[in-house]
């Protein structure tokens, strides 16, 4: 899968993305926002890129994908079917270095009009850390509505869901 914006290209994770993926999941944001992943090499974040990617391409048609501005990789942006979410639910992390710049807004876009135009989907969903007001803004301005704050799961405790439309 490969998409364009205006300034960006979105496209399939490959193995040689992995020292980006490494440096990403182990960033401070990532950490508070996301969770800690627990890839700590290369070959995490190969695997990594594997589960999150490879294998939902193939099993699904969608997974996470890179973010490139020009030939540099700024973050991943993508869909994943989470058994506790009815529909797939749109997910992105960028390099600290590269927000507050309109990417994860043209990025998230693109993955919208990508789940709903190609894939067919009629809804989607998203969710982030309850005081991560900046993606709950970033997704608002992608279409989605705030539906709450709800625990998902157990493990996840309480965060702020989204849904498309």
């Amino acid at each position: 899968m490969q998409l364009s914006t205006e300034r960006l290209l979105i496209r399939d994770m490959v193995p040689s993305d992995a020292p980006f993926i490494l440096d990403l999941v182990n960033q401070p944001a990532f950490h508070q926002n996301i969770g800690d992943k627990d890839i700590r090499s290369i070959a995490d974040a190969e695997d990594y890129i594997l589960t999150s990617g490879t294998e939902g391409y193939e099993r699904l048609g969608f997974g996470m994908y890179l973010v490139m501005l020009d030939a540099t990789p700024i973050g991943i942006c993508g869909l994943l079917q989470r058994p506790f979410l009815k529909h797939p639910d749109v997910g992105f992390a960028f390099d600290e270095n590269h927000w507050n710049q309109g990417y994860g807004t043209e990025a998230t876009r693109a993955m919208v009009n990508h789940a709903t135009e190609s894939l067919g989907f009629t809804q989607l969903s998203a969710f982030t850390a309850v005081n991560n007001a900046a993606s709950g803004r970033l997704l608002e301005k992608a279409g989605f509505r705030f539906d709450g704050v709800k625990p998902l799961t157990p493990e996840l405790g309480p965060v702020a869901t989204y849904e498309y439309p």
